[in-house]
């Protein structure tokens, strides 16, 4: 079934859109030596947007405030560079900011205690009404890519529920050039999507909006 997988004898995704399938046709099907970035990876195969491009050979950095699912991916991808951590604005690490309370559902998805939901944004936290929260370290996305040495990323993925736009405004495009970018972003429509905050900003960085699968929006650079 691997093997088929790969081949294309088998059609089937790991992203909860199928946000994966549409990420792949974007890059080579014989390229096996891409790095990947995911803010907010959740856990290592179920609703992941890099289990594919793993599987391939890919690897990268994967961040995550939950300590649960960077156990996970130690356990599964130790080759890559698992992170603990939530990510926060360089204005607040250079505050001295270096822990922050990570508001999580009562119950877990899973029995490994993952949570596709966990949020460290106050107000999505009380809509959500999580009461269940811990500390984590923190650090802001210059922290993660210069420590992580990345000269360049091939895809970039982020769903840090509610505080996306935030940490994108921090990405230096300029060093990193991810050649796909997939975001959430909770626009109502195309019309909103196409005048969103985060599309203005992936289109003043050169990128073009190539697609949409559910929450996600999927960018593409034009050179």
């Amino acid at each position: 079934m691997y093997k088929a997988l790969l081949s294309g004898g088998i059609k089937g995704h790991f992203g909860q859109w199928a946000e994966d399938v549409m990420v792949r046709k974007l890059f080579p099907k014989n390229k096996k030596d891409g790095v990947y970035v995911d803010l907010g990876s959740y856990h290592p195969f179920i609703h992941s947007n890099t289990a594919y491009l793993w599987m391939k050979g890919w690897h990268g950095i994967n961040v995550d405030a939950n300590p649960n699912t960077i156990r996970l991916f130690n356990k599964i991808r130790p080759n890559d560079q698992n992170i603990c951590c939530a990510l926060i604005p360089q204005e607040d690490i250079e505050k001295g900011i270096s822990q922050i309370e990570l508001c999580l559902p009562d119950q877990p998805d899973m029995k490994a205690g993952v949570s596709a939901t966990g949020t460290i944004v106050g107000n999505v936290a009380n809509r959500r009404r999580f009461k269940n929260k811990i500390l984590v370290d923190a650090k802001s996305i210059s922290q993660i890519l210069t420590d992580g040495k990345l000269r360049h990323v091939d895809y970039l993925n982020i769903d840090i529920e509610g505080h996306d736009e935030i940490i994108l405004r921090e990405i230096n495009f300029n060093q990193i050039c991810p050649k796909v970018v997939s975001i959430e972003d909770y626009a109502n429509n195309f019309y909103n999507l196409i005048d969103s905050n985060i599309t203005k900003i992936m289109t003043g960085h050169g990128y073009d909006i190539v697609a949409r699968m559910g929450p996600t929006s999927i960018f593409e650079r034009k050179n």
